[in-house]
């Protein structure tokens, strides 16, 4: 029977308080108690519907956007972060921000070698806009895209010269992974990039720079372009293996599932890779709401800090986040190499640690009226604990620093 057949409610498996809450921290960062508490209402069918469908008017968001200008103008990569954290913690689209996180990891650049703000922003508005539509458009997008192309040095791949940066991670990281490809597929490859450079800020195409000679690639042989080969990475039945391994490990569960990323894979294949499509199978699914995959990731510094904001319906201060989530080894806009940030167990150290757990008391020195710290864990923490914590603590901020450093406020 497939683990991907839709959730069905029973007595080992209720859909209840945890299952919402549950719902909330993959698909999004978290949710206040009457948040959870209608979500409980209408059902997991239409929870996860909710979730996928963008809202009505979001007064946050058009906050936001109505300082896009400046942000995207500014010199100053950290006032960007904070734009982003602040639209994790406030957007009431928790899935498109949530998306956007994964694919910035997926297609990972860094402001470090980019050096540009205004490209930066560019870039994550992709992941923002097209984050939740099909693959092809936003890998045809993120190819074109200026900060990728001085990422992976696509600016000095010319006729004659060139350069398989681009190539290698398109194949290794973005669409197939290792294995699936030969290293004449990557030479080949590189040459059907040639002339895709950047001029006065934007992507620009040179034919004079552009090898328009025969290539064999993936077994295809003629002059083909950079669309072509992107086309063909798409075609392949490890794109949708390799896709969905990501996507279950990220939403779901970092153990590998063979059948499951066959099976998943193959369905993107089918659908066109419409993300939409495929989180709502994904996130409707008996694996998602299963006991296996309940806690079983170590959220990002992102994950923690967003989701405890969230769910204790406070105001995060994002521009003390932003020097907070490095400290935890979390850098927005600067993943540590082209493979993104590792995830899961790499985010805990001893270092990192104390980092979360000093991240707790510094940015929820504060919290509304309506703040219960209980919900940060649910039934996770255990009635007997919870009582000798509020023995302990010294009103609610301080009951809900202690509840972010148990072991169990670190897992998703």
């Amino acid at each position: 029977m497939s683990l991907l057949r839709p959730y069905q409610p029973s007595a080992e498996q209720p859909w209840d308080q945890d299952a919402a809450l549950h719902l909330w921290r993959r698909a999004g960062f978290g949710a206040g108690p009457e948040q959870v508490a209608a979500t409980v209402k209408m059902g997991p069918a239409r929870a996860v519907e909710q979730l996928i469908a963008p809202p009505g008017d979001d007064p946050a968001e058009e906050g936001l956007e109505s300082i896009y200008d400046n942000i995207y103008g500014s010199s100053d990569p950290d006032n960007l972060r904070a734009w982003l954290i602040t639209r994790m913690t406030r957007c009431q689209h928790q899935l498109r921000e949530k998306l956007a996180l994964f694919w910035h990891s997926h297609f990972a650049t860094s402001i470090l070698k980019v050096r540009k703000v205004d490209w930066m922003a560019r870039q994550y508005r992709l992941f923002l806009d097209l984050g939740l539509g099909k693959f092809d458009a936003l890998l045809g997008e993120i190819t074109r895209d200026p900060a990728m192309i001085r990422w992976l040095d696509n600016e000095t791949n010319s006729k004659g010269q060139a350069n398989e940066n681009y190539a290698r991670e398109l194949f290794e990281l973005f669409t197939l992974g290792e294995g699936n490809y030969t290293e004449k597929d990557i030479r080949e490859a590189a040459r059907a990039f040639t002339g895709w450079h950047i001029l006065r800020g934007r992507y620009h195409f040179s034919s004079l720079l552009h090898d328009s000679g025969t290539k064999t690639v993936l077994g295809k042989t003629g002059p083909l372009s950079g669309e072509d080969v992107c086309r063909m990475a798409l075609e392949q039945d490890a794109c949708g293996r390799f896709l969905a391994r990501k996507l279950l490990a990220f939403f779901v569960t970092p153990k590998p599932l063979p059948k499951v990323e066959q099976e998943l894979g193959a369905l993107m294949n089918k659908n066109g890779y419409d993300m939409t499509a495929t989180l709502r199978v994904v996130l409707g699914s008996s694996l998602f709401f299963g006991a296996d995959a309940r806690r079983a990731i170590v959220k990002s510094p992102l994950e923690f800090v967003v989701g405890a904001a969230r769910c204790l319906d406070s105001k995060l201060n994002a521009k003390a986040a932003v020097p907070a989530l490095r400290s935890m080894g979390q850098d927005l806009l600067a993943p540590p190499n082209v493979a993104g940030w590792p995830g899961h167990r790499e985010w805990i150290n001893t270092a990192t640690w104390l980092s979360r757990v000093n991240a707790g008391a510094r940015l929820l020195r504060a919290l509304p009226a309506s703040a219960r710290p209980e919900h940060l864990l649910g039934s996770a923490l255990p009635a007997q604990e919870y009582q000798v914590l509020t023995k302990r603590a010294t009103g609610r901020a301080a009951l809900a620093r202690a509840i972010l450093a148990l072991p169990e406020a670190h897992l998703a």
